[in-house]
């Protein structure tokens, strides 16, 4: 390891440059909290709520930063002290192929990086969440969710781990095999997540017959979107916060939602949402950025394939030779700023769209008025950020500022 190393310098110039750029972001917008609310925000965000909310963010943010800090620090020391070169010597010596070697390298890396966030996950769920009222969960549902995500981790992960190590160690075409491969099993989780998934967490009940029921039904004919079954979710076991999602393809789509949804909001306002998300659907949204995921996919699985292939890269890191999990591993770490490149695409592409389904949800139910009380409702009782910072927006804001979409909806867009 050495600064004559481009590799070195690039792998510490992209940690050090995107955590930088967080802490940066986070300053601009905790700022921000300052600032007067937008006056069409005044009643729903009220002064009572201001100070509520900017006490939530910065405690979450206080959380974040602190496991950053702390994740930051234990990479730095765990590089700089040899430690990727002696795992790699230490699971080499186990006597295994290059297969089952590299993904161990992996699996004991990502087991480490989950394990030093657990902490950090029950300070903001039994420390942050509980302070603002929002969590439910109970020190049990935490820890068998944990174990269930291990589980799950392992028997998804070990697989497709094993894949890519054997495709990048054996195929001359190794990228566009793994490419292949991982699209092929991207589809099928988003096919299998709200069945087999989703249920080792969450409870899905069917909803029972009344008047929203026949709401939906009646919203899903009028704008011929089949629809199989309508589920409620006991989100309520685990948090106050309301959701909504639909799953499924063609006449299997499942619409989904949180018994926080039903008990916050009114039958208007929940068809006005599921319009929006049918919009979704209806605008080919889900289409355009799976094929933008597939695209940086091929990118970053192709710079991969290179990466592999030098020894001074791995050099870097104090490894010797190119052993192919290892590789996948530390990729990550000098993948990050390109990541962040590729994500703004992906991030301003997922605002228009939001944009785009509010608007069809508008057309469809005859009037902005159900879905701006909706998402007015959301915003308050989530405590979001009023007025986020425009760098803080780019980085990280799937969905437009509440601001935005109101003035969107309402017919009069402008920048806030």
């Amino acid at each position: 390891m050495s600064l004559s190393n481009p590799w070195f310098v690039i792998a510490l110039v992209g940690v050090l440059g995107v955590f930088h750029l967080e802490f940066f972001a986070t300053l601009l917008n905790l700022a921000r909290l300052g600032r007067p609310v937008p006056p069409d925000l005044a009643e729903v965000f009220p002064e009572e709520t201001r100070e509520k909310l900017g006490e939530y963010i910065r405690d979450s943010k206080k959380v974040e930063f602190t496991q950053e800090v702390t994740l930051l620090g234990v990479l730095v020391v765990f590089w700089w002290s040899g430690g990727f070169g002696w795992l790699q010597n230490w699971a080499q010596s186990q006597g295994h192929g290059p297969v089952v070697t590299g993904v161990v390298v992996i699996g004991l890396v990502l087991l480490a990086q989950t394990w030093l966030s657990l902490p950090f996950q029950a300070w903001d769920t039994f420390g942050v969440e509980a302070r603002h009222g929002f969590n439910k969960t109970t020190i049990g549902t935490f820890i068998n969710d944990h174990f269930k995500g291990l589980a799950l981790m392992a028997l998804l992960g070990i697989p497709v781990a094993a894949a890519l190590v054997w495709f990048f160690e054996t195929q001359a075409w190794a990228a566009l095999y793994a490419w292949l491969f991982l699209a092929g099993f991207t589809l099928l989780m988003t096919w299998l997540s709200p069945r087999v998934i989703m249920p080792v967490f969450l409870k899905f009940r069917p909803m029972e017959e009344g008047e929203l029921k026949d709401a939906i039904f009646a919203l899903a004919r009028k704008l011929d979107f089949p629809v199989a079954e309508v589920s409620v979710v006991d989100g309520s076991r685990r948090s106050t916060k309301a959701n909504a999602f639909f799953a499924g393809f063609g006449k299997t789509r499942r619409i989904a939602l949180y018994d926080t949804l039903l008990e916050s909001h009114g039958k208007e306002e929940i068809v006005a949402i599921l319009a929006h998300e049918i919009g979704h659907n209806k605008c080919r949204h889900v289409p355009v950025m799976m094929t933008l995921n597939l695209l940086e996919m091929a990118l970053m699985l192709g710079l991969l394939g290179w990466v592999l292939k030098s020894p001074g890269f791995f050099a870097a890191f104090g490894v010797q030779g190119t052993p192919v999990g290892m590789g996948l591993v530390l990729f990550g770490m000098i993948y990050k700023p390109l990541g962040v490149l590729t994500g703004l695409l992906g991030l301003a592409m997922s605002r228009k769209h939001e944009f785009e389904a509010d608007a069809y949800a508008r057309e469809a139910v005859g009037s902005h008025q159900p879905l701006t009380n909706g998402l007015k409702k959301l915003s308050h009782d989530h405590l979001a950020h009023p007025s986020p910072h425009p760098l803080t927006v780019w980085l990280h804001y799937s969905h437009p500022p509440l601001a935005e979409r109101l003035a969107a909806l309402q017919g009069n867009p402008r920048a806030v």
